[in-house]
């Protein structure tokens, strides 16, 4: 015959194992992203730059960034997921180039504070990307 505070531990333990599986899949999930910034370092446009996710299909695009300009699009903060991105561009002598990235979420950073995915264009042509996080507001 089974103690009943033997059955009240594997209740508990079952409810701590519960509520803390659901509290780090929240914690993963936490994180959002409001910003795409394109960085053009080279000495030429770059043209038809696609960024889009490979998970939801999302998508973002600057037809034409000048020489050492800068595209950029700003939205309502959206759930960051860390599924990989695929980017397309064309530089000015007509190359067209294909890259799919994974952007690791550094450790450093604090939930609540939107992200910023940044994609540089280098001045051979190839991409390099990282996360940047908005500073929180001093006057909330």
């Amino acid at each position: 015959m089974d103690h009943p505070c033997r059955k009240s531990e594997i209740f508990w333990l079952a409810i701590l194992f519960f509520l803390q599986a659901s509290c780090s899949s929240l914690q993963s999930t936490a994180y959002t992203y409001n910003e795409i910034v394109i960085v053009n370092q080279t000495g030429s446009a770059v043209r038809d730059v696609a960024v889009s996710s490979t998970e939801s299909g999302r998508s973002f695009g600057c037809g034409n960034i000048a020489p050492r300009g800068i595209c950029s699009d700003r939205f309502p903060p959206r759930p960051y997921r860390a599924s990989p991105v695929r980017i397309d561009w064309m530089i000015g002598n007509g190359t067209r180039h294909s890259k799919i990235i994974e952007l690791t979420l550094p450790a450093s950073f604090a939930v609540g504070l939107p992200l910023r995915g940044v994609l540089v264009i280098d001045a051979q042509g190839q991409v390099s990307t990282y996360l940047q996080q908005q500073a929180p507001d001093p006057h909330p």
